[in-house]
């Protein structure tokens, strides 16, 4: 099959925007993917970043989009270094390789990356365990451990909860929900086309209050980030792919919780909460609906991506880890072979 795949690379990213369908349909071909692999995510991410040197390496076999490898190079010092777009706000990144016959699709990747001559170095981080790039491997490179994804195991029905969450966790959240609920109760919204906007500014003011009471910034300060989101939120709100939940009470929003869904999973992204009403842990509250409404969906994972955070564990979940590819080019291009990985 190796000789009758066809290779073409876009040095220009938004060449991209010509292959969203094909891309998507790569997309439900293969397994394990995550929505940080999606146009939807992916391509708005390169509209904002707009990086300078891409190299979207596409693989075709009788016409049909079979590889597809979203490679950028960047300087780190004084090397050209190989790595994947959507660093930075993407807690995965991957290429996206058809199940079929997948060694020979990554063997011509990797013979064409190579052809391109002019990088010195790869680093390819955020890898799942599950990564076509773990399996088979460019030559003279390693794969260490890089960071970790606690993820929770869903039951069946939100009942059924007790099954997989600490009982301790499962108090907090009853008594939690009681002391809403004497103050007057509160409302979980799900946010609509209508709403999504307006949803995300709440994302924004409230994910900084949280951030602000340990003297940090958070994820979402910087101008560009806020710009993805809200260009991203209409399209993964298209896809089904998005939920962005609202917590009220008495008219006001006091926690915010974004998701996203991607075939059995649900992706708890980011949070944030009012730090005035830590009295009704805002932050269990939410995250339970959020639980919950995955099961409804149903969702069989949980994942609470990168960081190892306290409260994460708190409910139940267990390490996965990522990983990252790292080699320096010591080789001829001519030399290059395919690197299986037992």
């Amino acid at each position: 099959m190796k000789n009758h795949l066809q290779v073409e690379i876009l040095r220009d990213w938004r060449g991209a925007a010509n292959i969203v369908p094909e891309w998507l349909q790569l997309w439900d071909r293969c397994c394990n993917v995550t929505p940080f692999q999606r146009p939807e995510w992916l391509f708005t991410w390169m509209e904002i970043f707009q990086p300078e040197d891409a190299r979207i390496v596409l693989i075709r076999h009788d016409g049909v989009l079979v590889g597809f490898a979203p490679f950028l190079i960047f300087q780190n010092g004084s090397d050209r270094v190989l790595g994947l777009m959507g660093g930075g706000i993407s807690d995965y990144l991957d290429v996206l390789i058809a199940p079929q016959c997948d060694e020979e699709i990554l063997e011509k990747l990797w013979d064409r990356t190579n052809e391109e001559g002019n990088w010195a170095a790869a680093s390819l981080s955020d890898l799942s365990h599950n990564s076509p790039l773990l399996r088979w491997q460019p030559p003279h490179s390693s794969a260490v451990v890089h960071d970790v994804c606690p993820v929770l195991q869903l039951p069946s029905s939100p009942e059924d909860l007790r099954s997989v969450v600490p009982g301790e966790q499962l108090r907090n959240l009853r008594n939690a929900r009681a002391r809403l609920n004497r103050a007057g109760g509160g409302t979980i919204d799900v946010a609509n086309p209508s709403t999504v906007q307006a949803t995300l500014e709440e994302i924004f003011r409230l994910h900084a209050a949280r951030w602000s009471q340990s003297g940090q910034q958070g994820v979402l300060c910087e101008a560009q980030v806020q710009d993805f989101h809200r260009k991203a939120a209409g399209r993964l709100l298209r896809a089904g792919m998005l939920g962005l939940y609202s917590l009220r009470h008495q008219g006001q929003t006091i926690a915010t919780l974004y998701a996203l869904y991607a075939r059995e999973k649900v992706y708890c992204y980011l949070q944030g909460f009012d730090p005035e009403c830590s009295f009704f842990s805002p932050g269990t509250l939410i995250l339970g609906a959020a639980l919950e409404g995955a099961i409804l969906r149903k969702k069989s994972s949980a994942d609470f991506l990168r960081g190892a955070e306290s409260y994460k564990y708190k409910w139940g979940a267990t390490d996965q880890v990522t990983y990252r590819i790292q080699s320096r080019r010591s080789f001829p291009a001519h030399q290059a072979s395919l690197q299986r990985v037992a």
